[in-house]
Parts: structure tokens; C-alpha cells; sequence
């Protein structure tokens, strides 16, 4: 590629990082502020690897959030992300530079806007680490396989795979398709011996990482005695994993449609990427016919993000320098859909900031600036608190029961859950003074209520 296309991808790099920063504003939201609870109880960076047994506990994320400390601003408890994000758009546009400076841009583009890659690129969790290392392992594995005949990447593989996993355990369906996209490319090209071989080869220390950390956390799990937890475990429900698809794709590419256009747009593509995100595709509704738990949740499937984005990043410049012209009108019709619906949820996001709880403290700020004991309907919302006072300095006390409540009172509640219409608690009447909802993939639904004189 020439220098005037890596300075078009330095550009949409930049805006990446502006767009990321401006959507980690904003206090930590539930999941969020328990990382950091959890940061600050272990203390060491020893305890952070085998004593927070919980699923909510994404290593490189609470290591980071321990290091900056409880006081630190909320945009600098969710710098990994943000840098681990920002980095990811100029990996893609390396993998898809190999096919040519226009799949370098539209990857780079992609990358950069689609609201659930900013979702989690700027919010103080282990994704968007993982999805760092995720690309960075296609990368490495697609640089290979375009010439088999260079010395295997097993050592970079196998960081990426120790990197991707203290990020986020998810890494380890991450590795799962790139296996088995290693070995179809291999197979096809060399024989099912070779191809086997090869794949054995290349996989055996990535894998070996892998089983030595799940080994270490089954370990420290048990070495504890109360076993490892999870936040929560739904059984699976197609309705709800239907949900998941259509948060995921609207949240990747757009509305469910495109994607069956971009698989009419591909029919004469002959790349590998083409056939990682077929695998990619394939995943969820694995975890659908096997009935896993927790299938509705559209984060447990993030890591065929990369692949459909860089998918499309390869058929659409290849759609659009056919002489067909309704290919050209299609492939602009996608980009032009994808940009303005990844335009309007993007400004959405960074107008709501996930509901903000940080404003529940910053209204306590003004209206009793000396402190103030508040009572919580619910324990775990206690670490939304906790974490916003933290940041803000604010003198909080956490009453010790919700009966009777203290003169200020928190409400979380899930999804669509009603709040009450005509808050009291314990025969004393409230009002709301505060409140925050989230309109995007994650946040906290609250409300802050003062006791009524």
C-alpha cells in the first residue's frame, strides 16, 4: 500500500481513539463498578489472579484497575480499553491490507464506528484487551497460511492466547475458530495429513497456554472453597437467543439483511477470510443446539465480530469494481446503511454514557455537599455506588439495611423491570431526584430518590 493510504487509516485511527474516549465518560456501571470493588479488596496484583473467584473478574482489566487506583477519573479506569480498542482498528486494516488499499480503509472504517466494538472499547472490562488479541491471532495466523512455507508463528500465537485469555476467558471460543480455520485452509491446500499436522504444530503451545490458565483458575477456585461464581446463569431460550443475533448483527453490520446480501456479494470472493466468517457464523448456532446457558447474551459471542467485519471488508471493494452495476448499488447501499445507523447508535451511546450512574453521586454532591448515607434496594448495586464516590471523592456511608431506608435511597433494576410508580419504603414517602437509563448493549437502569419531608 502506499503512504497516502496508511495516512487515510492514521486518521480513522484517531477518530477511533476521540470516539472512544468520548463514550468512556461517565461513572462504571453495574459490572464495572464490581471490577473495581473486587481490584481494591484483594489489594495485590497476586490476589487479583487466585482470589477473585468470579466470572466477572477479566484479569488484565482488574490488574489495570487496581494499578490507577479507586480515586482515578472513570475515562482513566477505562484507558486499557480505549488503547486495547483503538489498536484493534489498525491490526484490521493490516489483515485486510494484504487484499488491497481499499479493504485496508473500509476495515479500518469498521473497525472504528461499529457501536459494539465502541461498546466495549470504552468501558473498563477485558473485552476489548481480548478482542486485541483476538485480531492480533488472525493476523498472525492469516500472514502464515498466505506462505505455509515460512517458520510457524507458534510463539506469537501462544502470547496471543496468554494475552487473550487473562483478558477475557471468551478468547478461548476465539481459539476454538481459529483452529478450526487453520486446519480447513491446510487440509484444502496440503491434504488432511499435512493439514493436520500443520495445525497440531502451530496450536499446540497456544493450547497448552490455554489448559495451564483454565487449570490455575479450577485451582484457585477450589483452593478456596466456595468454588468459582458466576454473575449470572440463564438456561437457554431461543426467544432470547434470537435477541443476542439481532443485538449482534445490528450492533457489527447493521440490519439482519445485509448479511444475507453480503453472502450474495461474496459468491465469487475466493479468500480465507471468507471462510472464517462462515465459521464465525456457525458458532452461535452451535450454542444454540447444544443448549448452553447463557445464550442470550449477545457478549459471550463477540469474537465473530472481527471476522464479519473483516469479511465485509473484503467482499464490498470487490462487489463494487465489478462491471455489474447492481453490485455497485448494493455495496454502496451497505455502506451507506452501515454508516448511518453506526452514526445515530455511536451518538447515542455518547450522549447517554450506559445511563451514567456517576450522576447519582454528583446530584448527592449538590444537594448535601458534607456527605450522605444512602440505602440500596438491592446489595450488588452498593459497588455502583461505591465506585462513583471513589472517583468523585464524595463522602458516601451505605446504610446497613434497605428497612428502614436511609434519607436517600438507590434503585437499580434489570432490562425492563417497572420502578415504582409511587416510591415509599417502609411507610416513608420519596421522590426522585436522579435517574439514568442506558440505550445501548450495556448499562445500569437507576433511580436516586430523597425522603419526602
Amino acid at each position: 500500500m502506499q503512504r497516502g493510504h496508511w495516512l487515510w487509516i492514521a486518521g480513522i485511527t484517531l477518530a477511533g481513539l476521540v470516539l472512544r474516549c468520548l463514550a468512556a465518560r461517565g461513572g462504571l456501571w453495574l459490572d464495572e463498578a464490581w471490577s473495581a470493588i473486587f481490584a481494591q479488596e484483594v489489594t495485590t496484583p497476586a490476589g487479583v489472579l487466585f482470589q477473585i473467584n468470579h466470572d466477572n473478574n477479566h484479569h488484565l482489566n482488574t490488574l489495570w484497575l487496581q494499578l490507577v487506583g479507586p480515586a482515578a477519573p472513570p475515562m482513566l479506569q477505562r484507558a486499557l480499553s480505549i488503547v486495547s480498542g483503538t489498536s484493534t482498528i489498525v491490526i484490521a486494516a493490516r489483515i485486510a491490507a494484504r487484499r488491497g488499499p481499499a479493504p485496508a480503509v473500509v476495515a479500518a472504517v469498521a473497525f472504528c464506528v461499529a457501536p459494539f466494538l465502541l461498546t466495549y472499547g470504552a468501558e473498563a472490562r477485558g473485552y476489548a484487551p481480548m478482542l486485541l488479541a483476538w485480531v492480533w491471532a488472525i493476523d498472525v495466523a492469516d500472514r502464515w497460511l498466505a506462505d505455509p512455507a515460512h517458520p510457524r508463528p507458534t510463539t506469537a500465537l501462544a502470547i496471543a492466547a496468554l494475552l487473550g485469555c487473562l483478558a477475557q476467558a471468551t478468547m478461548l471460543f476465539g481459539l476454538f475458530l481459529l483452529g478450526l480455520w487453520v486446519v480447513l485452509e491446510r487440509c484444502w491446500d496440503a491434504g488432511w495429513r499435512q493439514g493436520l499436522r500443520d495445525t497440531v504444530v502451530l496450536l499446540a503451545p497456544a493450547a497448552a497456554v490455554s489448559l495451564l490458565l483454565i487449570a490455575t483458575a479450577w485451582f484457585a477456585a477450589s483452593a478456596g472453597g466456595t468454588g468459582f461464581h458466576l454473575g449470572n446463569r440463564e438456561p437457554h431460550d431461543w426467544g432470547k437467543w434470537f435477541d443476542a443475533m439481532g443485538q449482534l448483527i445490528g450492533g457489527t453490520i447493521g440490519p439482519a439483511v445485509v448479511l444475507v446480501l453480503l453472502a450474495y456479494l461474496a459468491r465469487d470472493v475466493c479468500d480465507r477470510l471468507k471462510t472464517l466468517a462462515a465459521i464465525a457464523w456457525a458458532f452461535p448456532l452451535l450454542v444454540a443446539l447444544l443448549a448452553l446457558p447463557n445464550s442470550g447474551a449477545a457478549r459471550y459471542y463477540i469474537v465473530i465480530v472481527p471476522p464479519l467485519l473483516l469479511f465485509a471488508a473484503i467482499t464490498l471493494p470487490a462487489a463494487w469494481h465489478r462491471h455489474r452495476s447492481v453490485d455497485r448499488w448494493l455495496a454502496g447501499g451497505i455502506v451507506l446503511a452501515f454508516l448511518v445507523q453506526a452514526g445515530f447508535a455511536d451518538s447515542v451511546m455518547v450522549r447517554n454514557l450506559r445511563g451514567d450512574p456517576g450522576r447519582a453521586i454528583a446530584t448527592l454532591s449538590r444537594v448535601a455537599p458534607r456527605g450522605a448515607t444512602v440505602s440500596v434496594d438491592y446489595d450488588r448495586s452498593s459497588a455502583i455506588l461505591i465506585a462513583a464516590a471513589w472517583s468523585q471523592q464524595y463522602p458516601l456511608t451505605l446504610a446497613a439495611s434497605p428497612c428502614p431506608p436511609a434519607h436517600f435511597h438507590f434503585v437499580e433494576r434489570d432490562g425492563d423491570a417497572a420502578f415504582p410508580g409511587s416510591p415509599g419504603w417502609c411507610g416513608r414517602a420519596y421522590r426522585e431526584i436522579a435517574r439514568g437509563d442506558p440505550a445501548g448493549l450495556s448499562g445500569t437502569h437507576w433511580r436516586l430518590y430523597a425522603a419526602m419531608r
